[in-house]
């Protein structure tokens, strides 16, 4: 049984509207983004179904199922390419609108005028229609003979009796009209419906170069965007966080950088070691710059990820869980919970231990953010001495 839909198609698109959170946040584009998020989850299942499913249906159940699902597929590629404003090749009549069905429909028993022919979508809204048997008549088609009705009390599944009458994947649907004498069979290759299902999900390649296309133009325009120079290394970093936050990307760790070199100091003891950390910072200022124009946001991370998060290789056995209860607990508004008296009593065990080497903390006096950024100020300059051996 093998695959006719390339699951790639899905996995591709789902990988290009991931590559970028503009389908998010951006007012462009937003609004289309709980539709797309439903035809990427519609057209796995859907797939999946087909795929695993791609015989000559020997059931009705099944039949009927492939039809279901193979509706999925075909009103969800449409409803993408409207969303993302794509042409679509087959809304129009042309030559390729009549590539799977045509010989079908002017063929007995519909013998339709090859002028009054239907195009592909067009026959397989009828052929859905009669043999879901809803509402059950079929009325609509303009390809119908003057106030004519049709019902269908089954769908035709692929048998021996198939072979006989000349197409051996055959599956149909049986017709009883108000123009018709006799009951008539509709038949055709199972295998034509598929290509045509196929044809309309090979669209997803139009979709997923939209979405590329969409990215470059963002990415294009900030890239123009620079970073005003010889400004104060704090409204900098305010510039480079407003620039993140316009490209809807993490600016967290700019904005704790930012509090760092915000910080009010209540130990004078400890302001040399802690101007030359936030120098440490400000000195990398020209890097972050670049990275962020390049829109390298790993590459900015990476850089204030050095300073802000360094930690000693070697040291006290409960370094690591004494770090975890500092800054998670320690919070502003939070002073007279549990959870910050914990933390407080982390502190106290941590300047036990190397960080006296470095800084003086002295909980009573001292706020959260401030006790913070002397612990980052020990572990960066413990980090930093543990390096040089």
């Amino acid at each position: 049984m093998g695959e006719f839909l390339d699951t790639e198609l899905c996995e591709n698109f789902r990988k290009a509207i991931n590559e970028e959170d503009i389908f998010i946040y951006d007012k462009e584009y937003k609004e289309h983004y709980n539709l797309i998020c439903a035809v990427m989850d519609r057209l796995d299942k859907s797939v999946s179904y087909l795929n695993k499913n791609a015989n000559p249906p020997k059931t009705e159940e099944s039949l009927l199922f492939f039809i279901m699902y193979s509706c999925m597929i075909l009103d969800a590629v449409k409803q993408l390419l409207k969303s993302l404003d794509i042409p679509n090749v087959y809304s129009v009549k042309n030559k390729d609108s009549y590539t799977f069905f045509k010989e079908v429909c002017i063929n007995a028993p519909l013998s339709i005028p090859e002028d009054d022919c239907p195009t592909d979508d067009k026959f397989f809204e009828y052929f859905r229609s009669l043999s879901m048997a809803h509402p059950f008549e079929t009325s609509r088609p303009k390809f119908f003979r003057k106030n004519e009705i049709q019902y269908s009390p089954w769908v035709i599944t692929n048998s021996a009796l198939s072979g006989l009458r000349g197409v051996n994947d055959g599956i149909g649907v049986r017709i009883y009209s108000n123009q018709f004498e006799e009951t008539q069979d509709l038949m055709f290759s199972f295998n034509i419906l598929k290509e045509y299902i196929n044809s309309r999900f090979i669209l997803m390649k139009e979709a997923t170069e939209k979405v590329y296309q969409i990215i470059y133009n963002k990415r294009t325009e900030w890239k123009k965007e620079k970073v005003a120079i010889d400004l104060s290394p704090i409204v900098t970093l305010e510039n480079i966080v407003e620039m993140l936050e316009n490209r809807y990307q993490d600016s967290s760790i700019v904005e704790l950088a930012i509090k760092i070199l915000n910080c009010t100091l209540t130990e004078q003891t400890n302001m040399n070691i802690v101007l030359k950390y936030q120098k440490h910072i400000t000195d990398l200022i020209p890097d972050l710059i670049d990275a962020v124009e390049e829109l390298d946001y790993e590459k900015l991370s990476n850089i204030l990820g050095s300073i802000l998060y360094a930690q000693p290789k070697i040291s006290h056995k409960m370094l690591h869980y004494q770090l975890e209860k500092i800054f998670s607990y320690l919070n502003d508004g939070d002073e007279l919970s549990t959870n910050y008296a914990c933390g407080i009593k982390q502190v106290q065990a941590f300047s036990n231990e190397f960080a006296k080497k470095w800084v003086i903390i002295n909980t009573s006096k001292m706020n959260g953010g401030e006790i913070k950024l002397l612990v980052r100020v020990a572990c960066y300059f413990e980090a930093r001495e543990q390096e040089q051996f």
